[in-house]
């Protein structure tokens, strides 16, 4: 006897195949220039602009530095490497001219 898959109703098979890949359908407004590269990389690597495109975001976002989990870390930094400092080297380190140049001329 020949044995069937249990016939799914219509919608069923598209949200089980959602589930599983879990993508989603997004729009992206591209430079024209920028489209054309990620086309050619796409191209060359025999992938889809899709397959494309999540590739190079993820090695990006996996290249990211981890960013602070607050800015109190930062300021507490800044101000520990900022304390010892005079108010003159405060400026200097800005790149504030304290006096201006004297040309030979004068």
């Amino acid at each position: 006897m020949l044995k069937t898959k249990a016939r799914a109703r219509k919608g069923d098979s598209r949200k089980a195949a959602r589930r599983a890949s879990r993508t989603r359908r997004t729009t992206l407004t591209l430079p024209e220039e920028l489209l054309n590269k990620v086309e050619r990389f796409a191209e060359t690597r025999h992938q889809t602009v899709s397959a494309a495109i999540t590739y190079l975001v993820e090695s990006a976002l996996w290249n990211e530095p981890a960013s602070p989990r607050n800015s109190r870390g930062i300021l507490e930094m800044w101000r520990k490497s900022f304390l010892p400092l005079t108010e003159q080297e405060r400026l200097l380190v800005d790149g504030i001219i304290l006096d201006e140049r004297i040309t030979e001329a004068e």
